[in-house]
């Protein structure tokens, strides 16, 4: 995972994974997770856009855009995603709970 905040309200997130095979069955293969832009509206409040992938052995690239809005509370951040997938749509609930010690 990298974060990079550009300015205080302008961030991206790229996670990454790199599947290597540890028996037979399993397959090499790589994921971009995601690689989202974000803009903080408000303090609570951030909307953005961004790009996921796979790729398998022997497949086409799989492309997934998405538009993405996060909403922060004391409870944690609930992330909203629509993404375009082979066929269709989807529309995902993400949930993150951040603890911060003071």
């Amino acid at each position: 995972m990298l974060r990079v905040r550009f300015t205080p309200k302008f961030t991206n997130e790229t996670v990454y994974f790199l599947y290597l095979p540890v028996n037979h069955s399993a397959r090499f293969h790589q994921v971009l997770e995601r690689a989202k832009f974000e803009y903080a509206l408000q303090r609570h409040w951030k909307i953005g856009a961004g790009y996921a992938g796979v790729k398998l052995p022997g497949a086409s690239l799989i492309n997934k855009p998405l538009l993405t809005t996060t909403i922060s509370t004391k409870a944690g951040a609930f992330e909203f995603w629509l993404q375009k997938v082979p066929g269709g749509a989807e529309v995902q609930l993400r949930y993150a709970l951040v603890y911060t010690s003071r």
